[in-house]
């Protein structure tokens, strides 16, 4: 059931209400400000950075629950509370539900607060309506190319080129080494695609109301094809081989830890089994299309939101704890116990040896793109993998693959 339905079907069912779970209570707490928060991760994680921020602030207290699955239980669950009045004072949204939330009215402008004027516009302009910015994230996920340092050197190249067509130069001389250049999962929306897109958004200035994927204008097939018609020159010369449909994406990293493969789209969460493998691996963006830049995969993490329910003094605790998340203080311990990345002003982050080039040149200035789908994101996802998939194998053009998001996301409405 869509989110949107949702809310009207929890209406009916407010005996369902899941209550939220307190951290504590009882006499000790009394002539302290309350305030409830929904978290995005587990107690586990949250639970040791809400506790520094009560020990930091001895006035406040936080009942934090959290959901105990995917987003769409985090989702289902905080519909049922809204339509039981029990909205809590801090939560997140997902990018499949901010519409429904902003439509609703349950999210404060937090526009002038300086807990998000510091802020990166990669971190707010998808939180962002009619220029009132509604959700706060300080942290990100990012994903690069991984690259065989040693490998590039055997056809003399010391890192991944920046322009798509020296990429492919590289691919070249990679192939008459009998190496495979690169290889990313197709079973998935593509890696690759993702952030030379968001380069070329960045480069020709292409604001938020004119990215398709989040129907506020422009279709996939006006701002897509620019792009996609040059990214299939990766397949074309063999750069990304047509072979690559129907490999896993383990089965890529086990190519590239036993040197068979020169580059594959990854980032920390395989640095463990890389370290392990003893491959002298380094990482890089991604090159850029003509007319583009640069650019990293990835997106902000989940951003706090503060209820538009909140009132007097548990707004301004509600205010106190999500300036809290986006301080040196609570950076750190979000890195500590959530592996989240700080791309705030207020906390440079302890990123490993071989994220450190690309956290400094791209992430920290918010270079870095993913496509975040308004709504329906799942069915989106699928179409876009099977789509690039046929492209891939020859099976469909790029004005095929274009035409067909084009009517799965008008279907989706």
């Amino acid at each position: 059931m869509k989110f949107s339905k949702m809310l009207v079907a929890a209406a009916a069912t407010v005996a369902m209400i899941v209550p939220l779970a307190a951290c504590g209570g009882g006499a000790a707490d009394s002539g302290k400000t309350t305030i409830t928060y929904f978290s995005w991760n587990n107690e586990k994680m949250m639970s040791p950075i809400v506790k520094a921020f009560e020990e930091a602030n001895p006035d406040i207290k936080v009942e934090m629950s959290a959901a105990q699955g995917q987003a769409t239980d985090y989702a289902q669950t905080l519909t049922t509370r809204v339509a039981g009045g029990q909205v809590p004072d801090v939560f997140h949204m997902s990018i499949e539900t901010r519409n429904e939330v902003l439509d609703a009215g349950l999210a404060r402008d937090i526009t002038n607060e300086d807990f998000v004027k510091n802020l990166p516009k990669s971190q707010t302009d998808l939180y962002t309506r009619d220029g009132k910015v509604y959700g706060m994230s300080p942290t990100a996920w990012i994903g690069g190319i991984v690259y065989n340092k040693d490998l590039l050197k055997e056809v003399g190249y010391d890192s991944v080129p920046e322009t798509l067509d020296e990429f492919i130069d590289l691919g070249k001389k990679l192939q008459e080494k009998n190496i495979t250049p690169y290889m990313e999962d197709m079973s998935v929306v593509s890696g690759s695609f993702q952030p030379m897109l968001g380069g070329y958004y960045a480069k020709q200035g292409i604001e938020t109301s004119k990215w398709p994927e989040l129907d506020e204008g422009g279709k996939f097939s006006e701002q897509w094809t620019p792009v996609l018609k040059q990214w299939t020159k990766l397949v074309d010369s063999g750069t990304l081989p047509k072979e690559t449909v129907g490999v896993s994406a383990d089965q890529i990293k086990q190519n590239f830890m036993t040197g068979q493969l020169a580059m594959f789209r990854s980032g920390p969460w395989d640095f463990a089994d890389l370290d392990s493998s003893g491959v002298d691996y380094g990482v890089a963006a991604f090159p850029a299309v003509d007319g583009g830049q640069p650019y990293v995969g990835g997106g902000p993490d989940s951003p706090f939101v503060i209820s538009s329910k909140a009132e007097g003094a548990k707004l301004d605790a509600a205010k106190k704890f999500v300036a809290f998340m986006n301080s040196e203080a609570g950076l750190k311990l979000e890195e500590k116990y959530i592996n989240q990345i700080s791309v705030s002003p207020e906390y440079k982050a302890d990123v490993a040896p071989q994220l450190k080039d690309l956290y400094d040149k791209y992430i920290t200035k918010g270079d870095f793109y993913w496509s975040n789908w308004s709504r329906d994101g799942n069915v989106m996802g699928q179409e876009m993998a099977s789509q690039f998939q046929l492209l891939v194998q020859g099976q469909a053009s790029v004005d095929d693959v274009t035409k067909a998001l084009d009517a799965k996301w008008t279907e989706s409405k």
